[in-house]
């Protein structure tokens, strides 16, 4: 397995000491009394979808009518911490001054982005299109923001734990235009469970932060998923973390989550992976791996800042 390359120099000596030269360049120049400041803004705005009747029978009258339910909470949350440890690794090890973190709760979307006629209720692709028409039709296009739909779709194996659509598959790919992924939560929540609800929806929230350049300069792989990890706790238990999820397992019915993710990825050009082999138990941690942190720091900086 490819070790994660690392410099001669850490990332923060080679930034102190371009931070040195720079200051120390200022005050060689004629009226230099300040540097410019690097600010970045992480904007995620999450959007619920419909929720099964069994949810709906667990939770209160508010819920039913806001269109916000535990799962959706529970999934937003998750979000919302991994971008605030997302900013807080950068502030400490690259050269961005602040990073702010926006997560923002919408009006929930019902199944009126579908129409039988186009089959999109069994589509990723036309329920991405539809997702994306809706963000426009709102008017919130900002140009700079990943736009989450946490959908319920136990049954479509098409969607199944969710995507990113295209061309648009990163925040700040293309001008003028924002990104779009999608959360199957119904899938998650009928076949594995509410701590892979919440790394799933960690996982398609990154996609958007993330690039094939970047993932190149951490780890041996253009491959996202490969920023994850899979660490053996104990003799038969696997720790997976969020870009790992779905994809630390063998590639069959039951391995890890219940369903083995169809993106690219390869064990042994993950951050971290102990193996699989005699792994009865899978344990799933919202906590990102240091890979993670790296490659959508080096995202921020490039595309962001």
């Amino acid at each position: 397995m490819p070790p994660i390359r690392t410099p001669s120099f850490t990332r923060r000596e080679l930034l102190t000491a371009v931070g040195s030269a720079t200051a120390l360049s200022a005050t060689n120049v004629a009226g230099s009394s300040e540097t410019s400041v690097q600010e970045a803004t992480l904007h995620v705005r999450v959007y619920p979808g419909p929720v099964s009747v069994f949810t709906w029978l667990r939770n209160g009258w508010s819920d039913f009518v806001s269109g916000w339910f535990d799962v959706h909470r529970d999934a937003m949350a998750a979000v919302e911490t991994a971008l605030e440890r997302i900013a807080t690794y950068a502030e400490a090890n690259s050269s961005l001054d602040h990073v702010e973190t926006s997560v923002e709760a919408c009006d929930p979307v019902d199944f009126s982005l579908v129409t039988p006629d186009s089959f999109s209720l069994f589509s990723q692709e036309a329920l991405l299109d539809a997702f994306h028409e809706e963000v426009h039709d709102r008017q919130v296009n900002m140009g700079s923001t990943c736009h989450l739909l946490l959908w319920w779709n136990a049954l479509n194996y098409d969607l199944g734990y969710g995507g990113t659509r295209a061309p648009n598959t990163h925040v700040g790919a293309l001008e003028g235009e924002d990104s779009q992924t999608i959360a199957n939560l119904g899938a998650t929540e009928a076949w594995d469970s509410r701590a892979v609800t919440r790394n799933i929806a960690i996982h398609e929230t990154l996609h958007t932060f993330l690039s094939p350049d970047v993932v190149e300069e951490v780890v041996d792989s253009r491959c996202d998923h490969n920023l994850g990890t899979a660490v053996r706790v104990d003799e038969d238990t696997l720790e997976v973390s969020p870009m790992a999820t779905a994809y630390a397992g063998p590639d069959e019915y039951g391995g890890g989550t219940r369903w083995h993710g169809t993106g690219c990825y390869d064990h042994d050009s993950f951050a971290h992976h102990d193996g699989y082999e005699d792994a009865e138990n899978w344990e799933y941690t919202t906590e990102l791996s240091d890979a993670t942190l790296e490659a959508t720091t080096l995202y921020i900086e490039r595309y962001l800042a």
